[in-house]
C-alpha cells in the first residue's frame, strides 16, 4: 500500500520549488479537478517544464502557472450582437437583400404570367 504524500504548508514553497507532480496538483489546482498523471502527460507532451531525477519527476509552480497561461483561451465578443455591425455584415445584408429583391421579382412576374386557378 502506498504511503500518504506529505502537503507541505503553503509558507514553505515557493514558485521554484520542486514538487512531484502529485504534490504539485494537488496545491496548483486544489479543488482536484487535475491529478498528479495529468501533469506527467502534460510534460510528456512537452507542455509543462519538468525535471527528472533519480527516475521521478518534479515540476515548479512556476512552470504549471507558465503552462496554463500559454493554454488560456480568451473569451471572443459575440458577433450576433445587433448594436454592432461590422462594413462585413452590412455587404453580406446588402448583397442577401439584392438577391432577395431579384427574387421577389421574378415571383411576382410568375404570378402575371401564369394563369390562375380558383380553389373552391
Amino acid at each position: 500500500m502506498r504511503r500518504g504524500v506529505r502537503i507541505p504548508d503553503r509558507s514553505e514553497i515557493t514558485a521554484d520549488t520542486p514538487l512531484s507532480l502529485d504534490v504539485a496538483a494537488r496545491i496548483a489546482f486544489p479543488d482536484g479537478s487535475m491529478s498528479g498523471l495529468a501533469l506527467r502527460n502534460a510534460a510528456t507532451r512537452g507542455n509543462l517544464g519538468h525535471a527528472k531525477i533519480g527516475g521521478r519527476v518534479y515540476t515548479t509552480l512556476a512552470d504549471i502557472e507558465s503552462m496554463v497561461a500559454a493554454r488560456w483561451v480568451e473569451a471572443e465578443p459575440r458577433q450576433s450582437s445587433p448594436r454592432r455591425k461590422s462594413a462585413e455584415n452590412v455587404e453580406v445584408k446588402e448583397e442577401a437583400g439584392a438577391a432577395t429583391a431579384r427574387a421577389l421579382q421574378i415571383a411576382e412576374s410568375l404570378q402575371q404570367t401564369l394563369p390562375r386557378k380558383r380553389l373552391r
